[in-house]
């Protein structure tokens, strides 16, 4: 990564992992970008930035539907992921390059898609000044994220464990479960927030105590990535004694259902 920016968080060695765990169904996207395409939020061709594109889950259903597709992300093995799923006929291509200095011309899109990503980079206001850049007049930058996903009893509690010891900041950027900085830093920019009812747009999936409690040993959770390794430790053993302590153990399941959660933001004027 450039040394002139500052620490952002690489899911390369989570990449076998990160479909199943992080799983946004591609149905659910194609709902989202119908909504946002009746409500003239969203072009109707064109080509597409996606922005920290991870395995391409949010880019892949445009390239599906017609989109010529530009992916970029810093980890190489989630770029290699998302190239390996476009089919024959897609106008998609998936790239490793960061997202605070895109190999791009100055309006080289009709829209940008993020998801999960401004909170994973120390100094996000510099990729939002990026993508501005890259944006052409009048295009959206189009924030999708899921809501209800990963609030596991298991991760609650490993994740109370770590506040306990007084680590209160868990991400390296803005809290995910916030839009107010991001809003804030896009309206001083000139650009306008436009919210979109998406709630309805959910999906169900069952998970286990022992699935959540692998993942924590697996690290394949990026909040906690920058926890000390003895905090960390320690709060996993707590963790652990705990399941084991509950009723069901380690096949204790849970339904979660998930949502969209999505916002558009547009140039003003």
């Amino acid at each position: 990564m450039p040394t002139r920016f500052g620490l952002a968080s690489s899911f390369s060695t989570v990449a076998p992992h990160y479909d199943a765990t992080r799983h946004i169904p591609a149905v659910s996207l194609h709902a989202c970008y119908d909504r946002l395409i009746a409500a003239e939020l969203f072009p109707g061709h064109g080509r597409i930035c996606d922005a920290g594109c991870g395995t391409g889950q949010i880019s892949l259903p445009l390239a599906e539907r017609g989109y010529v597709v530009a992916g970029y992300d810093i980890a190489a093995e989630m770029v290699r992921l998302a190239q390996a799923k476009c089919r024959s006929g897609w106008q998609a291509s998936y790239a490793v390059a960061d997202v605070r200095a895109l190999p791009e011309a100055d309006a080289a899109f009709d829209a940008i898609v993020v998801s999960k990503l401004f909170m994973h980079i120390a100094d996000w206001e510099l990729a939002c000044r990026e993508l501005i850049r890259v944006a052409r007049p009048g295009a959206p930058l189009v924030h999708i994220r899921d809501r209800d996903a990963y609030g596991q009893a298991v991760r609650r509690h490993f994740t109370n464990r770590i506040r306990a010891a007084g680590i209160d900041t868990l991400f390296l950027g803005p809290d995910p479960g916030s839009s107010a900085e991001l809003v804030a830093f896009m309206a001083a920019q000139g650009w306008t927030r436009i919210p979109v009812a998406m709630s309805d747009i959910a999906w169900r999936f069952e998970t286990s105590a022992g699935d959540t409690l692998r993942g924590l040993r697996e690290r394949i959770f990026a909040e906690f990535w920058y926890v000390p390794e003895a905090v960390y430790a320690q709060a996993l053993a707590d963790t652990e004694a705990w399941v084991e302590a509950e009723p069901g153990g380690l096949d204790r399941t849970e339904i979660m259902t998930p949502h969209l959660a999505v916002e558009v933001f547009r140039p003003e004027g």
